[in-house]
């Protein structure tokens, strides 16, 4: 049987050494030294709150803040921080005053939470969705572009695309899609919930009307850290989802946008002020920074991707520039569960085997009605190659895989 190992950088996690834990992708994991430095926000917050939230709150937020914007190469005062993508979506998409009988323009690639806030609002604004589908597999990135705008119309309000789709996983041409639907006036949302962090971001030369990302996945801030970045030209549309005491009362040199969204009520600002930390650290695992942390990460989704094809004969479903560092592979059939009715918010009894019978922590979701089953590998620096042959070894074991395809 292989040996699951770590590498050497898992040092700097809290994880549990006993289980292999293949799935960063769906909450991420903070370093110790970041939990450290927020535990001394924390600390610093409740030994005065009033000189913390009043006088010295605002500055870390903004050194925070600065950090992020050259980070994702954007200006400081076209980002806010929210709490995760979803929280983004929901923001722009009930900011934005639609026309009744206009449509949404979505892929079947995106998340259910933001499906799920599209049906609602199209419910009550009488909107029509428009979801295009993007089968698997994908050879030709242009095909994805070429549906996509081919879906446009006159009607189109706006379109909702995933930057790296959570299932099944792969990376959109961004670049291509915004720059089409940019010269035709439509605008667009991207979901970049997976993207900073995994892949290297210029929000001011993609040029987006909106933009939202979660920190707290690729990044490795503490959970509840996202941003939601809007150009220029759109910042009087968008409000934030809590109006809160002061808006509108106080005479401020901030942005329309970037007053109202400065104070939503107490919170804990901690994980946004860990941002600026998180970047440096992260940046600090390998000398070449985060460019090699980006390629790293890369090279073992495609590897472990590419072991796993070749050991089940599974033909590689995507060009290798649609992958970043994270990967669904479709992985046979649930023949058990074929008459049943799936959504994306069902995950096979395949992953509960591994977990529980190995001690492997890795998705294992449906695609589409299902019963194709597609298992997600998203590797952080704390993996190491040696938990995919596990991984394999534990696949090959399942009974239900014994029936084959």
């Amino acid at each position: 049987m292989p040996e699951p190992k770590y590498s050497k950088l898992v040092k700097h996690w809290l994880l549990d050494k006993s289980v292999t834990f293949l799935n960063h992708g769906s909450f991420g994991a903070c370093p110790t030294p970041i939990l450290e430095k927020q535990s001394e926000y924390r600390k610093q917050l409740e030994s005065e709150p009033l000189r913390f939230m009043m006088r010295e709150c605002d500055a870390l937020l903004a050194k925070s803040k600065n950090k992020l914007s050259a980070f994702v190469n954007c200006n400081p005062g076209d980002l806010v921080f929210i709490n995760n993508a979803t929280s983004g979506v929901n923001t722009v998409l009930k900011s934005l005053n639609f026309k009744s009988g206009s449509e949404i323009l979505i892929t079947n690639h995106i998340y259910p939470a933001c499906k799920n806030t599209i049906k609602k609002i199209a419910k009550e604004k009488n909107l029509t969705i428009k979801e295009i589908k993007i089968p698997l597999p994908v050879f030709n990135s242009s095909n994805i572009t070429d549906k996509i705008i081919n879906g446009v119309n006159s009607k189109t309000a706006i379109v909702l695309i995933d930057h790296i789709s959570s299932i099944p996983g792969i990376r959109f041409p961004v670049e291509e899609i915004v720059n089409e639907l940019n010269s035709r006036n439509i605008d667009v949302l991207v979901d970049g919930a997976h993207a900073p962090g995994m892949v290297p971001l210029n929000l001011n030369k993609l040029n987006a009307p909106y933009y939202t990302g979660n920190c707290h996945k690729w990044i490795c801030s503490p959970k509840g850290s996202a941003f939601l970045f809007v150009r220029e030209d759109k910042q009087k549309l968008i409000k934030p989802l809590v109006t809160s005491r002061l808006y509108g009362e106080v005479k401020t040199t901030l942005s329309e946008m970037q007053y109202n969204f400065s104070w939503q009520g107490t919170f804990d600002p901690t994980p946004y002020i860990c941002i600026a930390d998180a970047i440096d650290f992260m940046g600090s695992l390998f000398p070449g920074g985060w460019k090699e942390l980006m390629k790293h990460n890369h090279e073992l989704a495609l590897s472990a991707g590419k072991k796993i094809c070749n050991e089940f004969e599974i033909e590689f479903p995507y060009l290798d520039d649609l992958i970043a560092g994270l990967m669904g592979i479709p992985f046979f059939k649930d023949k058990k569960l074929s008459k049943r009715k799936l959504s994306l918010h069902d995950y096979s009894p395949l992953q509960d085997d591994l977990f529980y019978n190995y001690n492997i922590e890795v998705v294992v979701n449906y695609w589409e009605k299902a019963p194709q089953r597609i298992l997600r590998i998203s590797p952080q620096v704390y993996n190491d190659i040696s938990q995919y042959e596990y991984l394999i070894y534990a696949l090959k074991k399942v009974k239900r895989l014994k029936s084959k395809r």
